[in-house]
């Protein structure tokens, strides 16, 4: 019902009617019977009629409807009526002597009939005004049971009529069904409110059409999220597809689907949907699935995450919760050097023992339980950082999470200066970490908060960059001080085919707004290399340690302090024991041309993608000659700007080393042997540019030997193969190209 409609409902004016009466005389009575109490509106045919009902049916009352019209009978009026959405709900009395007709009329959805000849006055009116009083409580009612956008019912009736429904229905097996709209936010933020408000009308439609065809019941639970209750049925696949193609192409639109099935009716109607919910949650972000459907699994998962709610409480009283420390370290330098710490907590349980983050933090983000939990990691790391200050003598920065439930708190920042206050520390000793997420929705408001935070001086990273969706304007707006890139990025950049691209182009956006980047989840040394090499400034992950409880971080930089102080005393040494081995820069370049060198490429060989590489091996062309003939500084020039040449000719995905002497070596990435000509028209760039000349040097060449990963008939492995390549092009000739 139209918000005019209600208004004209709730006014104390005359009530408008209107009268569809062909006959002048009764015309004439009727006006006369209701003049006192109604505006009468009148109709000599059905056209007139249907007209004036299109022009005026929000503030129509009630209609009193001849059947016996010139142009058309009156049951095709009534027709039309009751089945328009914007009429439907205006009551309608036929007026007839045909009891029969009475009969049909009000089985096509009439109110009530007056018979011909009109009876007293007061028989008249009293049926008219019980009609109008019945139709207005009825909108009151329909009004607060429906959601006013698509007309469906709310969450609070919905659940009623679904009880009601199993009344009815004992032995008939039932579906809990939970439809989401995937990323909808992203949905207005692109398209407009007014679009997404037309999305949701037409799912709403086609969910209706679809689920109450079969007797089921829907409703619009809050924003973007659907409920049906409905007979067992098992065909949602073919629904939510059905219902997605008939979405705008353009929009990409995705849906997914949480079904309960064959509901246990002992437990609450709500509850129930909490297990649907619970199955669409399988499909969060799925590529290859739409449908979650409940089972045991999720059921011991339920139970199990309701224990650890209950456990809570006595677990931060019984100090089962404890603080662990990942130590993150500055690549920009020569050597890596550490920078600061995360705190990440850790849940060591009676009777589950270890029980992994990733289980309870989301589940105490949901419930807001993580509130009480991210205070008691804020104490415990403020504690901590006074305490290295003390026995280490040193600053040692610590980064926390703050979840977005921590940032609608008013007490906040005072929240968190207390903490400064009560530990003696800087402002920028306790780095604030808050997810990208956390900014995408009420983004006024959490910029503000965060904003206030950064004004009093405390170090905000935008933890998990990549995950919450948020626009590229929006960032350059955002407060904070570094760009945490998600782990996931790692991963995927260094997982099968190393491809680094993605990875490049963040840092690159980073250092456009002048933001350094972090990447965590750091394990191998080849990643640890290429972040360097493509201009990330932080990294942390196992390559460096795992996460550290208090005790065992302490120990671990003190052994690191002896470590670098060995290295003043005596480098070589330093290089070759102690935890400053493995990450070293010395150790893993070369001093000459800064290339890494054959231990670095022992390890990048290793961990690269062996199916679906290219080795490149090169020498330079009469080198004992030049070091012979020109002496060894010649001779190192001569290196240095292959090198140069080198590292400008191929991709920053792409790792290139010096073996020894005059010994390089390429490991490129994404290649397979179809990529032939282009490694050939590489490495005769290359040679053109060295045969040039520059700085007085001799004239320069390159014997190259190539094996790709995909090769036929190999003998060895591609390194192997390649360097075969190369031998037999020295064979044939210098200054060339073979490939295996």
């Amino acid at each position: 019902m139209s918000d005019s409609h209600l208004k004209n409902r709730s006014s104390s004016r005359k009530r408008t009617i209107l009268v569809v009466e062909d006959e002048l005389i009764n015309r004439e009575i009727l006006g006369f019977l209701i003049q006192d109490e109604f505006e009468a509106l009148f109709a000599e045919t059905g056209a007139q009629a249907m007209e004036i009902i299109e022009a005026r049916y929000a503030t129509l009352s009630l209609i009193l409807l001849d059947l016996n019209l010139p142009d058309m009978r009156g049951q095709e009026i009534l027709h039309r009526v009751k089945d328009d959405a914007r009429t439907a709900m205006v009551p309608v009395i036929v007026m007839t002597a045909d009891s029969d007709a009475e009969v049909e009329c009000l089985r096509m959805g009439a109110t009530d009939f007056i018979p011909k000849p009109y009876p007293q006055k007061e028989v008249v009116l009293a049926r008219m005004q019980r009609t109008i009083e019945l139709f207005e409580e009825r909108g009151t009612i329909l009004s607060t049971e429906r959601d006013q956008l698509t007309g469906l019912y709310n969450r609070e009736f919905f659940y009623r009529y679904a009880e009601q429904y199993d009344v009815y229905h004992p032995d008939v097996e039932t579906d809990a069904v939970l439809v989401d709209i995937n990323h909808f936010h992203i949905v207005n933020e692109r398209y407009g409110r007014s679009y997404g408000d037309e999305l949701l009308k037409k799912i709403a439609t086609m969910l209706l059409e679809a689920f109450a065809a079969d007797d089921g019941i829907v409703c619009r639970r809050e924003a973007d999220t659907f409920l049906a209750y409905c007979p067992h049925r098992t065909e949602y696949e073919e629904l939510l597809e059905s219902i997605t193609a008939a979405m705008d192409a353009g929009s990409q639109i995705r849906l997914r689907m949480g079904v309960y099935s064959n509901v246990d009716r002992g437990i609450e109607v709500e509850r129930r949907f909490d297990r649907a919910k619970l199955a669409a949650d399988t499909v969060k972000n799925s590529f290859t699935g739409s449908v979650g459907v409940y089972d045991n699994s999720l059921f011991e998962k339920e139970a199990f995450a309701q224990r650890l709610m209950e456990d809570f409480h006595a677990a931060i009283k019984g100090k089962q919760f404890t603080v662990h420390y990942q130590p993150k370290f500055d690549v920009r330098h020569a050597e890596p050097v550490l920078d600061s710490a995360e705190a990440l907590v850790r849940w060591k349980h009676p009777e589950f023992d270890m029980i992994s983050p990733g289980v309870f933090i989301p589940l105490f983000e949901k419930n807001g339980l993580i509130r009480e939990l991210d205070s008691f990691v804020w104490q415990e790391a403020a504690a901590q950082i006074k305490k290295w200050k003390e026995t280490l003598e040193r600053s040692i920065p610590v980064s926390v999470n703050v979840s977005r439930i921590d940032l609608y708190d008013p007490k906040l920042v005072d929240i968190l200066e207390g903490l400064v206050a009560e530990y003696g520390l800087s402002h920028d000793e306790l780095h604030l970490e808050i997810t990208e997420s956390a900014y995408t929705e009420n983004s006024d408001q959490i910029i503000a908060v965060v904003s206030r935070l950064r004004e009093r001086g405390f170090h905000i990273e935008m933890d998990d960059f990549g995950t919450g969706y948020s626009s590229l304007n929006m960032l350059s707006a955002l407060p904070i001080d570094m760009l945490k890139l998600d782990m996931q990025f790692i991963r995927t950049a260094f997982r099968d085919r190393k491809d680094t691209r993605l990875l490049e182009a963040i840092i690159g956006l980073a250092k456009s707004m002048a933001l350094p980047t972090i990447a965590e989840g750091v394990e191998t040394a080849e990643q640890m290399f290429t972040l360097k090499a493509i201009g990330c400034d932080i990294v942390q992950g196992y390559y460096f340690s795992k996460p550290l409880s208090a005790d065992e971080f302490e120990k671990y930089i003190r052994n690191l302090t002896q470590t670098v102080d060995a290295a003043e005393e005596d480098e070589v040494t330093a290089v070759r024991s102690g935890p400053k081995d493995k990450y070293t820069y010395d150790a893993m370049h070369d001093p000459l041309t800064g290339l890494y060198n054959h231990s670095a490429f022992d390890v990048l060989f290793h961990d690269s993608d062996h199916d679906h590489i290219a080795v490149i091996i090169a020498t330079v062309d009469h080198y004992r000659e030049i070091l012979a003939e020109k002496g060894k500084a010649c001779a190192d020039q001569v290196i240095r700007r292959v090198a140069d040449v080198l590292l400008d000719s191929f991709r920053s995905a792409d790792d290139v080393c010096r073996l020894q002497d005059d010994e390089f070596v390429a490991i490129m990435t994404r290649m397979n042997s179809a990529m032939q000509k282009l490694v050939l028209q590489k490495v005769e760039r290359i040679n053109e540019t060295l045969r040039e000349g520059k700085d007085d040097l001799p004239p320069i060449s390159l014997s190259v030997g190539v094996a790709f990963s995909d090769r036929e008939n190999p003998q060895g492995d591609v390194f192997a193969d390649a360097d075969a390549a190369l031998q037999r092009m020295k064979q044939i000739r210098q200054s060339g190209c073979a490939i295996y």
